[in-house]
């Protein structure tokens, strides 16, 4: 899929730090390695779990993610983190990717992923003064793009299905609604139009569950994501890329 950016800058290639980053991957660390204990005694299982994904109707991989809760209230961050392995006419490509949502309403503020394989490079997206800085270190060099930070801004970056749970969090059920949204790979920024095709029961890992199915509309694109009741991602299928997300199994 492809969408034009909108308002980003880009610099030339010059030597940048990545203190939003390198403060995400400390977060990382205290919720997956179990420490501070005080934290970890905090920290709520929002979603687990593993897609299978299919290009062209071929088996091209798959992803595996955690979503985790630290902290209540003004002090919640949720902590995403997955590890998607794709299979594609250049090769293998490895995405590392982990999103920090902070507060109430899960506003993000910070991401990185990182891409090895037939592609390589490093992504940090950082929150500032109404602006998402985005940097991109790759063999090329070292790029920055800036992004408006409108409220609600999701980062649904290419992909990465377990991102639209955050959507998930947006969504006014019954009635159309749209999201601004930033895809740091891609260098895009669109609004993204939402609207509800329905209730349906989905076979998921052998076993019917019960979803509502959402039109998502971008720039003249469009693609449908089926969620659970409780806002997890179940399916995905982006009609112009041929790509379909199956979950493995029932959401716990």
């Amino acid at each position: 899929m492809h969408f034009h950016s909108i308002n980003a800058t880009e610099t030339s290639p010059r030597q940048a730090s990545y203190p939003g980053a390198l403060w995400l991957l400390g977060a990382l660390l205290a919720a997956w390695t179990g420490t501070p204990t005080e934290i970890v005694g905090q920290a709520v299982t929002l979603d687990q779990g593993s897609f299978t994904l299919t290009v062209q109707g071929r088996s091209a991989g798959s992803e595996t993610f955690n979503i985790r809760r630290l902290g209540t209230g003004d002090d919640a961050r949720i902590i995403a983190q997955g590890q998607i392995r794709m299979e594609g006419p250049g090769g293998l490509l490895n995405l590392d990717p982990a999103l920090q949502a902070s507060g109430p309403d899960a506003d993000i503020t910070a991401y990185q992923v990182k891409v090895s394989g037939r592609e390589t490079e490093e992504v940090y997206v950082t929150l500032g003064d109404r602006r998402f800085l985005t940097r991109v270190r790759s063999e090329v060099g070292e790029q920055e793009r800036e992004y408006r930070a409108a409220p609600g801004t999701l980062v649904l970056d290419a992909d990465v299905v377990h991102h639209y749970h955050f959507l998930g969090l947006r969504i006014d059920n019954g009635s159309p609604s749209s999201v601004p949204v930033i895809v740091p790979r891609g260098g895009r920024q669109y609004t993204l139009q939402i609207s509800v095709q329905g209730n349906e029961s989905l076979t998921v890992g052998g076993a019917s569950v019960s979803s509502r199915r959402y039109r998502l509309e971008g720039e003249g694109e469009s693609w449908d994501l089926w969620l659970d009741d409780r806002g997890r991602v179940l399916r995905l299928e982006m009609p112009a890329a041929g790509f379909i997300a199956q979950r493995d199994a029932a959401p716990g």
